[in-house]
């Protein structure tokens, strides 16, 4: 995961029968009462710490440590003892499967993808509890994200506690001192301005190199590094439309976006080599002065070459662009699922109404403030310290990254962090702004069946290759709608008919 904030094979078949068999071979049995709204069922909980078992993952170089402070910390704030065991990030999905199929699960489980098939399959299984029913007993966790929620739902049903990330979080980070060296006054409030900027970023001699050595924008073959369909009124991936679901690619206001970026790609604002570039070029295109606009989350003012370009590049300053308006005359920004993987909890390890209880506990108080600044900044006075006006100031970047680091995986959910610099301030006002102004994918939350995931996937790239072709100008708007029309045939309709179905069921 890179959430912007921190720098830094088993078949499916075998696995379900490992999940269905666990779930069949034990049966939850229920102790003890609920307790009574707005508490935390800590009347009924042991005097001792709670011991909890838990699969988790790590990002940087090594594992937290044994005796990792923040976790020391965090067991002390929850009156836990966390068995954790962990997972390198890129090795993580081939450790879950092979410990469900041997069935030694630990009490709490981060499951990345909770629409993956096999944990769909053994969730309606009964192979993980439903929460849903003990939430309303939490203080925190009667308070969770409602939309979220719904988007974490797995035939109707919430099998797990979110990771939560904020829904709208995408936003443009630009260069400000370029946009003054090409006699621009202001930053760019709708579509067409924006196009002004990119074209002066790539002819006008931002950097004042005397060279034509900048360009307005970089992207890769997956176009991710912003939300440029919606700015054109397109929906969000998939549109509830003319009581259909159906992708952004069938929609005019699509077309209208590939058009825009034709003409980018034409007059050589973008870079011509896109369909091969690697994802990592935008990046890195930005942070070597090579573009002076970035769409990225909004998390990334804490990245030195965005909060601190001055010292990168003199001069170099680098601002905030919250949203644009789009071509139907709103502001339109895209609104993702609100969180990233989640904690499940199965039976066969937890094998008690009680047991759920004091687990769900702990992860309630996780949801506390000081929790989440916990396992973000570390342990105050040690890793970092507070100063006026509410910034916070790392006392040590090696022991921060060697010890909090590592264990954000553990966080509940992200809150942007006030570093002192303007650009911090921005951000968080960008925050607040472009929440007014989410659009959301009509797919989020639902679970196509197996055979539809994988003839979504089977077809997916025909309207990728299109784009691409569309684009470079090897085929025109009609051949667009041919491939869009071999999409429909080749599979379409039947994902079009599911996801219609799903979404008549369950949001209607």
């Amino acid at each position: 995961m890179n959430n912007g904030l921190f720098n830094k094979g088993v078949t499916g078949t075998i696995l379900l029968a490992s999940l269905v068999s666990a779930a069949t071979g034990c049966t939850a049995e229920k102790t003890g009462s609920a307790p009574a709204p707005g508490t935390t069922g800590q009347s009924t909980a042991p005097a001792a710490p709670v011991k909890i078992t838990m699969l988790s993952q790590y990002e940087t170089p090594e594992p937290p440590g044994a005796n990792n402070p923040v976790v020391r910390k965090i067991e002390e704030l929850t009156n836990t003892k966390l068995d954790i065991t962990w997972v390198l990030n890129s090795n993580y999905t081939d450790k879950l499967n092979v410990t469900i199929a041997s069935n030694d699960l630990p009490q709490a489980v981060l499951v990345v993808n909770p629409q993956d098939s096999v944990i769909v399959n053994a969730a309606v299984s009964g192979f993980f509890w439903d929460v849903e029913p003990f939430l309303k007993d939490y203080p925190n966790l009667s308070k969770l994200d409602k939309d979220t929620l719904n988007n974490t739902r797995i035939n109707g049903k919430i099998y797990g506690l979110y990771r939560g990330r904020y829904p709208e979080r995408i936003i443009l980070y630009y260069r400000h001192d370029w946009l003054t060296n090409v006699g621009i006054k202001e930053a760019p409030k709708n579509v067409e301005e924006y196009y002004q900027m990119l074209k002066a970023f790539t002819f006008n001699d931002p950097n004042k190199s005397g060279k034509q050595d900048t360009r307005g924008i970089t992207e890769d073959k997956t176009f991710g590094t912003y939300t440029f369909p919606l700015l054109f009124g397109a929906p969000n991936g998939w549109g509830y439309i003319n009581n259909q679901v159906i992708p952004e690619q069938m929609t005019k206001e699509y077309m209208d976006y590939l058009k825009f970026f034709k003409k980018l790609y034409d007059e050589k604002i973008l870079n011509q080599d896109f369909a091969t570039a690697p994802q990592k070029k935008p990046t890195d295109d930005f942070m070597q002065g090579v573009i002076g606009v970035r769409g990225t989350t909004l998390e990334n003012y804490r990245n030195e070459y965005y909060y601190n370009a001055a010292k990168v590049f003199p001069g170099g300053e680098v601002r905030a662009i919250p949203a644009l308006v789009s071509t139907t005359g709103q502001k339109r920004v895209q609104k993702g699922p609100g969180f990233l993987g989640m904690y499940m909890f199965p039976k066969s390890s937890v094998k008690t109404e009680a047991e759920l209880r004091q687990i769900l506990t702990y992860f309630d108080r996780m949801y506390d403030d000081k929790l989440v600044k916990t396992v973000m900044l570390g342990v105050e006075g040690v890793h970092y310290q507070e100063e006026s006006g509410g910034a916070v100031k790392i006392l040590d970047e090696t022991k921060y990254s060697k010890e909090v680091v590592p264990v954000v995986h553990l966080a509940s959910r992200i809150d942007l962090i006030n570093n002192g610099s303007p650009l911090a301030k921005e951000a968080i006002a960008a925050l607040e702004e472009i929440k007014k102004y989410g659009v959301a994918d009509a797919t989020a939350g639902l679970n196509l069946s197996d055979a539809g995931k994988k003839k979504l996937s089977t077809i997916k790239n025909i309207l990728d290759d299109a784009r691409i072709k569309f684009v470079m100008g090897v085929i025109d708007e009609a051949g667009y709608k041919k491939e869009v029309d071999k999409w429909l045939q080749m599979g379409g309709n039947d994902i079009i008919k599911e996801y219609t179905e799903l979404y008549n069921k369950y949001k209607k």
